[in-house]
């Protein structure tokens, strides 16, 4: 038996072998990906809408345009959260103090189940953006 002959057959058995292993590196990189886009979506919807809220003149309409375009933000964007907090502190709006937002979105993992990962994983974005200082009181 020649050495060829030995040999004859081995690449299928080696495929065999290394496709579920090749799949499951490439699920482990689909959750990779998806865990560090929400994440990066969560810190650019926290940046938005503490932005908005820096704009405005009262805590309610800060509030208001931060919960719009933070659902406006994760509409563009395609990030479908299973639950979304939105917290914002205002400090009261004055001139030259900050705006903080926070972001908390739990994101869907269960369709990945080749991994066996169930349930969500919570991202957490988070923002602070300075006040003019030179607009007027609220």
């Amino acid at each position: 038996m020649s050495r060829a002959d030995a040999q004859r057959g081995s690449a299928p058995v080696e495929l065999t072998i290394l496709t579920p292993v090749l799949l499951l590196l490439v699920m482990l990189i689909m959750l990779a990906g998806r865990v560090t886009g929400a994440q990066s979506i969560a810190d650019e919807v926290a940046h938005d809408a503490a932005r908005a809220a820096s704009l405005e003149r009262t805590p309610q309409q800060a509030e208001a345009a931060a919960r719009s375009i933070a659902e406006s933000t994760l509409q563009t964007y395609d990030l479908r959260c299973q639950e979304a907090t939105l917290v914002l502190d205002h400090g009261g709006l004055s001139p030259g103090g900050t705006v903080t937002a926070t972001l908390t979105c739990h994101v869907a993992l269960k369709d990945l189940s080749g991994l066996g990962v169930s349930g969500s994983h919570a991202v957490n974005g988070e923002s602070t953006v300075v006040i003019d200082t030179f607009r007027g009181a609220p």
